[in-house]
This record gives structure tokens, sequence and C-alpha cells, in this order.
């Protein structure tokens, strides 16, 4: 979908599908990345089971290892075994497959939202397929560029706490503990927003790269450099839609979590806190991995979605799509209307109408 092609209609979208491609609110963008989600939720939720699934086992079996194994005095290769795997999995290869499924997720959604193809598991592993080495080498340097830019924001933010704190030492100093405790308090909550702000700010520029590989089929530099111009005042809506992620995940946790943690208080584990069950730790670490099994899809579409908002808004994309649906259909009725020369009947022969003369005999 990336190169229109006007001679061919069934790589366009309908009129209708057209009429939906519009400008949306982030509100509308959320909604309308539920309804997708509702309606395909099967295929989305077997997708991102596979890296969430992955490393859940790495999380695990590391836990298990810093915990489980050292109190019954397993032996140090069996703890490095443990630890060994328990990093791979959860550092190496649950990124790896997050990588493809999302750049495969990504255009899947978009033929679901622009053609009406269904989402299919085995569809999207197809996609990856299409476009394996180009979607994993700009996710790769889409990640260093991700990571580049949060050590940035670190050491801007480590500036920035060290400065706050010499003024909280300077506001109890100066003026009464509860005034100062109240400033001190609202420093933090700035501190941290901001902070988040940053963190938003460092996923939107990598946010779009996906749909930019898959759906139009650029180079790996190319869509690095298109994807940062598309990303171009998206940071807010990157805020809100990553809100709205967490509001899931931390739903999913407390489900989890919570009853496990009133249990585990209620019967004085937490009196001393180096004897921390092993179950709750496990339990912690099933629900983390349960909130990105539920966000993962929902990130995904939505990062879709504002993919092509941003089109519209920018390049008019729905008026190049309908300018192409058009032309399509104009030249697919033209040549509907056009007899080949080939296949035409030959005209019957003339004849002269008869004459008087002609019927006057001999």
């Amino acid at each position: 979908m990336g190169t229109l092609s006007p001679g061919r209609s069934s790589e366009l979208p309908s009129l209708h599908q057209l009429a939906d491609l519009e400008p949306l609110s982030t509100g509308d963008l959320i909604d309308r990345a539920v309804h997708i989600y509702r309606h395909n939720f099967a295929p989305l939720l077997a997708l991102a089971a596979i890296p969430v699934v992955t490393s859940c086992t790495g999380t695990l079996l590391i836990a298990y290892t810093f915990t489980g194994l050292r109190e019954s005095a397993a032996t140090l290769p069996v703890m490095i075994l443990g630890m060994t795997l328990g990093y791979s999995l959860t550092y190496l290869i649950s990124p790896l497959l997050l990588m493809l499924i999302t750049g495969g997720l990504t255009r899947t959604v978009a033929d679901f939202v622009m053609l009406d193809v269904p989402i299919g598991f085995w569809r999207t592993w197809r996609m990856v397929g299409v476009r394996l080495w180009p979607l994993i080498l700009t996710q790769l340097i889409g990640y260093v560029l991700f990571g580049m830019v949060i050590s940035g924001l670190f050491f801007v933010g480590m500036i920035i706490a060290w400065t706050a704190i010499v003024m909280s030492f300077l506001l109890f100093g100066y003026l009464p503990s509860v005034l100062a405790g109240g400033l001190f308090t609202l420093l933090l909550f700035a501190l941290i927003a901001l902070g988040f702000v940053g963190y938003c700010a460092a996923v939107a520029q990598v946010a779009l790269i996906p749909s930019v590989v898959m759906i139009e089929g650029r180079a790996t530099w190319d869509s690095i450099v298109r994807a940062l111009q598309l990303a171009r005042g998206t940071i807010w809506r990157v805020v809100q839609i990553t809100l709205f992620d967490l509001a899931i995940a931390s739903a999913a946790i407390s489900a989890i979590g919570i009853p496990f943690l009133v249990y585990v208080i209620l019967n004085g584990y937490f009196e001393d806190l180096t004897r921390t069950p092993t179950w709750f730790i496990l339990a912690f670490n099933v629900a983390d991995q349960l909130g990105k099994l539920l966000t993962l899809p929902m990130a995904t579409i939505a990062y879709c979605l504002l993919y092509f908002d941003m089109r519209v808004r920018r390049e008019g994309y729905d008026v190049e799509l309908l300018g192409a649906r058009l032309e399509s259909t104009a030249g697919v009725r033209a040549s509907a209307s056009v007899w080949p020369t080939a296949n035409r009947p030959a005209p019957p022969p003339a004849t002269s109408p008869p004459t008087e003369t002609a019927a006057v005999p001999f």
C-alpha cells in the first residue's frame, strides 16, 4: 500500500473505507483501536503471547534461580545454567520475537483497516517473512536510537534531580516545614511528570518505524528518516496512548497482585524482607507479563492508526487514495467499454437495393 497502483483496484480501499480515513483525535484513535482489538481478540492475543510467554519464562527462571535454587543449596553450574537461560530468553529471544511480531502485526492491522483483510496468525508470519531482514535491521537501529535518547534524557534528568535536591534543602532551611514539604512534593511530582513525558518523546521517535517498513516497503535508513519525519508533533498523542496502556496493564497487575499482597501482609511474610516467599515473586512476575500481554496488541494497533492519521493530516493520504481509486474505476470502465478490434465480427457485405430494371425479366 506504500506505492499506489491505480490499475489494481484490489490493492486500494473501497470508497466506504476511504470515508472512515479521516483525521482522528487521540480519543477517537484509541476508541478505534479498542474496536479492532475486540473484533480480532483471539489472533491478536495468540501473537502477543509468543514474546510475552518467552519473556515470562525467562523472568520466572531468573527469579527461581535467585530464590528457590539458592534456598535448596543448588550447585553453582546449575545456577549459572539457569541464569544464562533465563537472561537469554528475557533479553535476547523475547525482544527479537517482539520485533518480528510487531512488524508483521502492523502490516496485518493496516490491511484490516484499509482492505478489510482479516487479521490471521499465519498471515502475520507470512508478512514478517516478506520483509524479514529490513524489519530486523531497522528495528535494531531504532532500539539503538531509543537507547541513546533515553541515555541523554537520563543524564539531563540527573542534573535536574540534583538541582531539585539542593533547592529542597534550601526550602527546608528558610521556609516552615509544612510549606517546604508541600513545595517539595509538588517538585517531585513535576520531575516525575517531566521524566514520563521525556520517555514518551523517545518512544514517539521510533514508534512509527514498523509501519513505514512494512507498509511503504522503504529501505532501512530511508524508513528511519521517514518515521522521524512523521513523528514530529506526536509526543502528546503518544503520552495519551501510553497512559491508556498503563491503565490496562495496572488493572491486570492489580487484579492478580493485590490479593497475593494482602495474603502475604496478613500472614506476616514481610516481617523479614530478605525472606520474601518465592511464590510471591513468581506471582508478581506473572502479573506483570499478563499486563504486557494485554497491552502489546493495543499499542501496535494504536501506532498503526497513528501512522495513517499523520499521513492523512500532512500528506492528504485519503485524497491520494481516493484519486487512485477513481482512476482505477475509470480505467476498468473504459477498458470494458472498448471492444477489441481482433474480436469484432466482420461487417455484413454491402448489397445494392433492387431496382425496377433488375426486377424486369429478360
